[in-house]
């Protein structure tokens, strides 16, 4: 169907998140809250199962089992015709299949190594990612954008208040308060902030709801431009000043790991988003400075995140760390240039053979070759490249989310530069949300009735909506036409 024909403006807003009975919203909402709030990887149900228990293991399985049990047993008359744009899952679709023959052609060397169990646990991982993306774009409306956006601004936000007092107390109340609640059903890991990490001297372990610092800092990154954005369009200067206090906030968080990315990161979503609208962003100006100055003085009047980026002090061993494999790579990318050694191979487990790249697209290198990295890129461009035409929309369902979410995206492809980001499931999720976002923001909406479904089965091209339904079109629960 072509859908340049379509109405692309038109927004459906009634049964919209939150004021919807549907699940599936819901268990969306509480899955990003989970990701925002809780370490995920590091909860373990007690549960005997012969893969892994760990809580977002569950979560994904509960997500996907109620999508099923919706597609199946629906209601056939749902309001709203969901048409997504051609192309949205190429590059997704891609990766998975460069994966999948790069495991392929090299079974025998993955089974003589013994590295068939690690392979089996990412590949499962991979899956669960890809439905998740799939139930994401499939699920969400136009109409939602927005709620979803200030949910993520105000888990972030909550994330980052954490991470600070972290910093502070070294008590990570992520960990101790899943410990307490779920310690019926669950054990969970130490927070990292109890461990001593000698590759990194001077600097502190602050990882939030992660396992790792840098994991944080991604999530932060990713989620600033949905703050900045609701400030960007707030109605009244009070709430574009609460909005701007949030953005504050999640930077700071951000930055006070002292870690490269919490800086590097926000600065670098923040950069495409003023590089996109600079006139709507030009006011928030002043929120930067001031949140950079925040994030500077709380971290207890140490400059290492700016140390860190414009010289060596305080991140000798780390470098040395991560550049000491690179030449003894080189053989195995002369080998195997193409496809790599297999998805899933490098197993940090494994001290003897496990190298430490701390960058995503040197894993995909080592692992699905050349082919694989493409495929990778393609990956996180697919939805960029699919919502280039609604970033500077003025449709207030559609422009602002996809704006910032366009920009959450190009901070996961920074933050996969600056290490392996993969083996860490808070910001693949997070990405792969925002992925979505773009998707929808850029999708065709229309009334499901009896003329839209008739002349979706016939393929036509001129489905409009009947006047009929127009009651239903670009209104917000108020009344108000969007």
């Amino acid at each position: 169907m072509d859908q340049s024909r379509l109405p692309t403006d038109t927004v459906i807003t009634a049964d919209a998140w939150p004021r919807t009975r549907r699940p599936l919203p819901w268990l969306i909402a509480g899955f990003l809250a989970a990701v925002y709030l809780i370490p995920i990887d590091g909860v373990h149900l007690k549960i005997p199962l012969p893969f892994s228990s760990d809580f977002d293991r569950f979560c994904v399985a509960a997500i996907v089992a109620t999508w099923v049990t919706v597609a199946v047993a629906g209601n056939r008359r749902e309001a709203v015709i969901r048409l997504r744009p051609r192309g949205w899952a190429a590059g997704m679709t891609a990766f998975i299949s460069v994966v999948v023959i790069s495991i392929t052609i090299n079974i025998g060397r993955i089974t003589n190594l013994g590295e068939w169990d690690t392979t089996q646990k990412k590949l499962a991982v991979l899956v669960a990612m890809i439905a998740m993306f799939a139930i994401f774009t499939l699920t969400l409306r136009v109409a939602e954008l927005r709620a979803f956006s200030a949910l993520i601004a105000i888990l972030a936000t909550i994330t980052a208040i954490g991470t600070i007092y972290e910093e502070k107390t070294d008590e990570n109340i992520f960990y101790t308060t899943a410990a307490s609640v779920l310690s019926p059903i669950a054990t969970v890991d130490p927070p990292p902030t109890e461990e001593n990490v000698p590759g990194a001297p001077g600097r502190p372990v602050v990882s939030g709801p992660t396992r790792q610092a840098l994991s944080v800092t991604s999530i932060l990154g990713m989620s600033i431009p949905f703050a900045v954005v609701l400030a960007a369009v707030a109605p009244t200067t009070r709430r574009r000043i609460l909005w701007g206090l949030a953005a504050c906030v999640i930077f700071t968080g951000a930055l006070i790991t002292q870690r490269r990315s919490g800086l590097v990161v926000p600065a670098f979503a923040l950069l495409a988003m003023f590089m996109l609208r600079p006139r709507q962003f030009l006011r928030l100006v002043p929120f930067g400075i001031v949140a950079l100055a925040i994030g500077l003085v709380l971290s207890g009047g140490g400059f290492s995140a700016v140390n860190q980026v414009f010289g060596n002090s305080g991140d000798k061993y780390s470098t040395e760390g991560r550049t000491a494999d690179y030449e003894a790579i080189v053989p195995d990318l002369l080998t195997t240039p193409a496809l790599g050694r297999g998805f899933g191979t490098l197993d940090s487990i494994r001290h003897d053979t496990y190298r430490i790249f701390d960058n995503e697209y040197l894993d995909e290198v080592y692992q699905v070759g050349l082919l694989g990295l493409l495929a990778f890129l393609a990956l996180i461009l697919t939805p960029l490249l699919i919502v280039r035409y609604v970033l500077r929309s003025d449709n207030p369902y559609r422009g602002p989310p996809a704006l910032a979410a366009g920009a959450g995206c190009l901070a996961f492809g920074i933050a996969a530069g600056l290490y392996d980001i993969l083996n860490f499931p808070q910001a693949p999720y997070l990405f792969l949300f925002m992925a979505a976002v773009c998707t929808c923001a850029a999708s065709v909406e229309v009334p499901s009735t009896a003329r839209t479904r008739a002349a979706l089965r016939a393929g036509s091209t001129a489905l409009h909506p009947h006047p009929a339904d127009r009651g239903l079109i670009d209104r917000d629960p108020a009344g108000q036409t969007a």
